[in-house]
C-alpha cells in the first residue's frame, strides 16, 4: 500500500507531537517536510526526524509532493493555512478549535465543501481509549438515555502571556475539549448556553479579558444536560474528569494511570495519576494519526467534519459571550 505523504505545518509542543507520531508510523505514512515561521524550530525538528525544514506553509506545499497536511499553527491562521492546502488538493488534519471567530469557520466549512479535500478536526478525546469505550458504553444503551453530562478539566499553570493574548478565551481554547466530548456522548446539539468566568489566582487573564475559573452550562435538545468546569489554577495538578449519568447507570472517566494505584496510610493517601495532558492523551495523540492517515488512504467519512468543528466552537462562543453580558445565549439554528 502506497504510503501517505505528509507535512506538518507548525511544530510547537503539539504540532511537534503529530509530527514525532507520523515518522513512527512508518508502514502508512512518511513525513516529507515540516513548517514553521520560527526558523530555528523549524530546523530543530526537521533535523530530528530526517526531513526538510520551512519558514512557510505555503512554500512547503509548493515545492514538496505532498498527499495531506497537519496543521497545527496559531488558531489566526488555521482558515488561511487550510486554503493553501485545498487549493493543493491536500487532505488536512486541523488542530482544535477549527477558528477564532464563526467567519473563519464558515470560510473553513466553505473551503473544505468547494474542493472537496478530505478534512478532520482534531479532537483528540474522540480516540483515547477510555472516551471510546464510554461512548461505546452509552450507544450499546448500558447507562439508558443520557440525562447529564459533567466535564472537568483542571490546569496546574496558566499559559504565557502571549498566548493568552490570542486564544479566544478559556472557553474557546481549554473548555472546547470538554464541550466537544459532552456533545459527542451525548448524542445532540445544544440549545442554550448560560455561563460565567472569574480570575482568583492571575491576575494576567483579566488584562485581556478572560478568566482563569470558568463554568458553562449547557441545555440539549434532547432536554438533557451539561456541566462544563475549566480551570487553570490548579495547585494539586492536572486534573481531568467526564461523567456521563443516564436513566439506568452511569459511566465515568478520570485521570488515573491504567497500572496506577491508591495507597492509603495512616499518613493520608497516595494517587498517581497523569501529571499533564501530553502524557494523559499520548495514547489519543497517536491513534487521531493513525485514524486520519486511514481516512485519507480509504475513508469516506470524515471522523469528525469541519461542520462538527464549526458547532463546537460555536457552543464555545456563546459561552464566552454568556460570561461576559451574564445571561443566557440561545443557538437558534
Amino acid at each position: 500500500m502506497k504510503r501517505t505523504q505528509l507535512g506538518v505545518c507548525g511544530v510547537g509542543r503539539i504540532g511537534r507531537l503529530h509530527a514525532e507520531n507520523v515518522a513512527r508510523s512508518l508502514e502508512k505514512a512518511h513525513l516529507i517536510a515540516v513548517a514553521d515561521p520560527i526558523k530555528p524550530l523549524a530546523r530543530s525538528v526537521a533535523r530530528s526526524l530526517g526531513v526538510h525544514a520551512y519558514t512557510e506553509p505555503g512554500e512547503m506545499i509548493r515545492k514538496e509532493k505532498l498527499d495531506a497536511v497537519i496543521v497545527a499553527t496559531p488558531t489566526k491562521t488555521h482558515a488561511d493555512v487550510v486554503q493553501l492546502a485545498a487549493d493543493a488538493q491536500l487532505s488536512v488534519l486541523l488542530e482544535k478549535p477549527i477558528a477564532l471567530t464563526m467567519k473563519d469557520a464558515n470560510k473553513v466549512v466553505s473551503v473544505v465543501k468547494r474542493s472537496g479535500i478530505k478534512f478532520q478536526v482534531g479532537f483528540n478525546r474522540r480516540w483515547d481509549p477510555s472516551y471510546v469505550k464510554a461512548k461505546q458504553s452509552i450507544l450499546n444503551g448500558k447507562i439508558g438515555r443520557p440525562l447529564i453530562v459533567k466535564t472537568c478539566a483542571r490546569d496546574p499553570t496558566p499559559p504565557p502571556d502571549e498566548y493568552i493574548k490570542g486564544s479566544g478565551g478559556i472557553f474557546v481554547d481549554e473548555c472546547i475539549h470538554d464541550i466537544d466530548a459532552a456533545v459527542w456522548l451525548m448524542k445532540s446539539s445544544v440549545k442554550q448556553v448560560w455561563a460565567t468566568g472569574t480570575t482568583l489566582v492571575y491576575p494576567q487573564f483579566s488584562r485581556y479579558g478572560d478568566y482563569d475559573n470558568a463554568i458553562a452550562i449547557l441545555s440539549f435538545g434532547n432536554s438533557g444536560l451539561g456541566i462544563i468546569e475549566g480551570s487553570r489554577s490548579s495547585a494539586y495538578g492536572y486534573d481531568l474528569r467526564t461523567e456521563v449519568l443516564g436513566d439506568r447507570g452511569l459511566v465515568n472517566i478520570d485521570n488515573w494511570k491504567e497500572n496506577s494505584i491508591r495507597l492509603q496510610t495512616k499518613k493520608g493517601t497516595v494517587q498517581d495519576p497523569y501529571p499533564w495532558f501530553m502524557e494523559r492523551f499520548a495514547e489519543a495523540y497517536r491513534r487521531e494519526i493513525v485514524g486520519f492517515i486511514d481516512y485519507v488512504a480509504k475513508g469516506d467519512r470524515s471522523p469528525v467534519s469541519a461542520e462538527e468543528g464549526r458547532e463546537v466552537l460555536r457552543i464555545a462562543i456563546a459561552a464566552r459571550e454568556s460570561a461576559r453580558k451574564n445571561r443566557t445565549v440561545y443557538l437558534n439554528r
